[in-house]
């Protein structure tokens, strides 16, 4: 360990005094005559330093992911230099060495900080990602030509998916509604929010991120909600069934028509100002499986991929991608439970 940071010391030292951006070269050209004067727009984009290309690409990313990267980012600073400790200073160091060192070094910082913290494979990867999307910011405004490669753990499926039998989400859903139907506010709210999870296979995270003004129950196609829906920055129109948006009404009809959150927590049955959040979700979930008599754990995620999983053994596989909102059948897989009576069948059809 002593060896490493001694090396990173040596080579912070050496690299990051020698980092020139090409805004430098621009501004020498402007003042020479080889560039017309430019307008502030036009000047702010050809301005490379760090700081600003830095701020143009967390800005081009989703609210999440910008938190998310600005964390792997400071962390990455924090481990490699010393008084250092941002999204600036990474980038000053990454475009400051080749392909070669700048792999190594996030390797390593993979390994000693990341992996020793005993972080899950998956995480690791995420904030290994961050770097390699600084990098290829990067690399996009010219100030490196290589790419980072090799860099990456192996991730495990360490998360659990397993979602609720059919006959279980029924079961579920028939016990809330029947509350609800006795008059239990909190029932008409929860109704709507386990049907978005399952119904229209939303994730919690876009469920609890609704606004009233997102949810529309006639338009050309039908009713619809519009989530920001996961690695999009604008929030996209999403189907959904008649009977979730029949349940999202008689919420309305409680909850009552002021702009804000869709989904709110009540305060004596009588609806609050503040959002539910995806805590909230996963543990009214869970209270009412346990009240539906259901063994195990259900998710909030474990919904949508219950639905996923029924979608895939009656529907097609374009209506299970539309379904999911995923662009590849290689997102949609890992959703699929594995069934040892397929297996069996497929057996027989194939036995020779």
């Amino acid at each position: 360990m002593a060896h490493g940071t001694a090396e990173r010391a040596r080579l912070t030292a050496r690299t990051v005094t020698s980092f020139v951006t090409t805004s430098r070269d621009v501004t020498a050209q402007r003042s020479e005559g080889f560039l017309p004067v430019l307008r502030p727009a036009a000047a702010q984009a050809l301005d490379v330093e760090p700081a600003e290309l830095v701020s143009r690409w967390l800005a081009g990313l989703s609210i999440s992911a910008r938190r998310a990267y600005g964390r792997s980012l400071r962390r990455f600073a924090l481990w490699a230099l010393v008084d250092a400790g941002g999204p600036v200073d990474a980038l000053r160091l990454l475009v400051s060495l080749d392909a070669a060192r700048a792999g190594e070094l996030v390797r390593r910082w993979r390994d000693e900080d990341l992996a020793s913290a005993g972080l899950a494979s998956g995480s690791v990867a995420g904030y290994v990602v961050a770097i390699g999307s600084l990098v290829a910011a990067a690399r996009r405004a010219g100030l490196v030509s290589w790419r980072l490669e090799g860099v990456l753990p192996k991730v495990e499926p360490t998360q659990d998916r397993s979602g609720p039998r059919r006959g279980d989400v029924e079961r579920l859903v028939g016990t809330i509604d029947d509350a609800a139907a006795a008059g239990d506010a909190f029932a008409v709210r929860d109704a709507a929010v386990v049907r978005l999870l399952y119904a229209a296979a939303m994730r919690r995270s876009e469920v609890v991120g609704l606004r009233l003004e997102d949810f529309e129950p006639a338009t050309d196609v039908g009713p619809v909600v519009r989530p920001r829906r996961k690695g999009y920055k604008e929030r996209s129109a999403v189907l959904v069934p008649q009977r979730t948006a029949e349940a999202i009404e008689a919420w309305l009809a409680v909850r009552g028509r002021e702009p804000g959150p869709l989904f709110v927590r009540l305060k004596g049955r009588r609806p609050d100002s503040g959002a539910l959040n995806g805590e909230s979700v996963r543990r009214l979930l869970a209270a009412w499986a346990k009240r539906a008599g259901l063994r195990g754990r259900v998710r909030p995620h474990g919904l949508r991929h219950s639905a996923a999983t029924t979608c895939a053994k009656r529907g097609s596989l374009a209506e299970l991608l539309s379904l999911g909102g995923w662009r590849s059948m290689s997102a949609a897989r890992r959703y699929l439970d594995a069934h040892n009576e397929d297996r069996a069948s497929a057996l027989r059809i194939v036995d020779v």
